[in-house]
């Protein structure tokens, strides 16, 4: 097999996510799962997920879960996760549906405070980074 047989290629597994958004909501490289920072938006009302930031971010995660699946991917592949709070005083209730979600064995994770989000209700947005698949070793 020559080099370029070897070689992963980028799929784009879910476009962007509205007309003009300059993104795509999944990629997948190999054996490797992007996916776009989400929020707690309902994919069938459209509304955000009504609640505090604990329900927001169990809707966040199953959203990620939705995306994972289009990709051959599941939550229990996460392999890193970055979650974006638009007030860290919402940490724990955030936390809470987090742990939840992962369980004992949680990805590595950043968490950092941002002081919006381009989605105006939301408190919380997560992306994460998942394999395929795993590798026998």
């Amino acid at each position: 097999m020559t080099n370029e047989a070897n070689r992963a290629t980028k799929e784009v597994i879910s476009g962007p996510p509205g007309p003009g958004l300059p993104f795509s909501t999944v990629i997948a490289y190999g054996d490797l799962v992007f996916v776009s920072g989400l929020v707690g938006r309902d994919p069938v009302t459209r509304q955000i997920a009504a609640g505090d930031v604990r329900v927001q971010t169990a809707q966040v995660l199953t959203n990620i879960q939705a995306q994972l699946e289009r990709a051959g991917s599941s939550l229990d592949r996460v392999l890193k996760a970055t979650v974006f709070l638009t007030d860290m005083r919402l940490f724990g209730r955030m936390n809470e549906a987090y742990v939840a979600a992962f369980g004992a064995e949680p990805p590595a994770r950043s968490c950092v405070a941002v002081t919006a989000l381009p989605d105006e209700q939301a408190l919380v947005e997560i992306e994460v980074i998942a394999a395929r698949s795993w590798s026998a070793q």
